[in-house]
């Protein structure tokens, strides 16, 4: 997981970490000791919001984030954060998850934009290249979601207007079970979350539901992602920004229909508006640094579908892995059988562990 802690802090306003345990979104473990990982030192030098980004081939990460700094000013400043903000975003690239590049100013936003918030990107098929998306006000129009094209982060396309009544803040991921692409954003009655659905990212979109988060005064930064251990599960993460709660914790078993309940879970401490995705056990010992790391693996992101999982030997001794610890799955190259007691178990087409 990727997030920033809000404003109250001078050191909130960057790049914080955690990586689950035991693939149990109820439980993780901060990188750093709970202290930023990565720190903008371009724009405004402070950052919100921030998105990562697995490549297509999976030997490249980035992290994407809104170019903005409220502290120690706060929000009292009427709408300058909104009409006179940044035209960019900041970039980190890195080939391990623990090295990362200096932070980068991209401007992608054009000449009349107020603000250029909560950008996020995911992999468009149709065209083969990233599709980066964000919040912003043209001055004279109103709000939009834009958009703009990249192969790299670094070169993008002119911007343009992608989504038009959605919102802020919205994020858009594929179910590769069904190859439908979903939106969940801020927008509608109560300021809580709307979902709509899509067969391609050029749309139609439409609303599946709205005043996702009843419970919540409001909320805003959503983030989807599929469980881990079952995969017809997804968690979503909603801001509870107005009472300063940071993310609170819904599910669902049918991203379809929707029906996401409020359920209770242990998250990082005052984590905000970020971004989650799925790692392997080799990545998450290169992020904590119980590791030597090496580039990335290779290996497909979702929505590419992966190939059979390692099958689970005869649990064994020696070299084998001990209980709960990575055995098999796409890409795995540690070994694949289980201490004396435990047994190799197929989780999903990434992960097997010992149990």
């Amino acid at each position: 997981m990727v997030y920033f802690t809000g404003e109250g802090t001078a050191n909130g306003e960057q790049i914080y970490m955690a990586v689950s345990n035991n693939s149990n979104p109820g439980s993780w473990t901060t990188v750093n000791n709970g202290q930023p990982v990565l720190s903008s030192t371009v724009g405004m030098k402070g950052v919100r919001d921030p998105s990562i980004i697995r490549s297509q081939d999976g030997r490249k990460y980035w992290i994407v984030a809104t170019d903005l700094r409220v502290y120690p000013r706060g929000w009292d400043v009427g709408d300058d954060y909104t009409s006179n903000g940044s035209k960019g975003l900041v970039v980190w690239e890195s080939s391990n998850l623990r090295n990362w590049s200096a932070s980068q100013l991209r401007i992608v936003s054009p000449s009349n934009a107020g603000m250029t918030w909560a950008p996020d990107a995911i992999w468009d098929p149709a065209t083969s290249r990233y599709l980066v998306h964000w919040t912003c006000n043209l001055k004279g129009e109103g709000w939009f979601i834009m958009r703009s094209f990249t192969t790299d982060f670094v070169s993008f396309t002119p911007a343009e207007k992608w989504l038009t009544g959605a919102g802020m803040d919205a994020t858009v991921f594929r179910d590769p079970s069904s190859s439908t692409f979903y939106r969940v954003s801020k927008n509608g009655p109560n300021n809580l979350i709307e979902q709509a659905h899509a067969s391609t990212l050029n749309g139609p979109w439409t609303v599946i539901r709205n005043q996702i988060g009843q419970g919540l005064p409001a909320g805003e930064g959503p983030l989807v992602f599929r469980d881990n251990i079952t995969p017809s599960k997804w968690h979503m993460l909603i801001d509870d920004y107005t009472r300063g709660r940071g993310y609170q914790p819904f599910e669902t078993s049918n991203i379809a229909t929707a029906d996401w309940s409020s359920v209770s879970l242990a998250l990082p401490r005052s984590a905000r508006h970020g971004y989650v995705i799925g790692i392997t056990a080799a990545e998450r010992n290169c992020i904590v640094g119980t590791d030597t790391c090496t580039a990335g693996s290779g290996n497909p992101s979702p929505p590419t579908s992966p190939s059979p999982p390692t099958s689970p030997p005869p649990a064994g001794g020696g070299n084998c892995a001990a209980a709960w610890a990575q055995c098999g799955g796409q890409g795995w190259t540690g070994a694949t059988c289980c201490q004396s007691g435990t047994t190799c178990k197929v989780q999903n087409s990434w992960y097997s562990q010992c149990t």
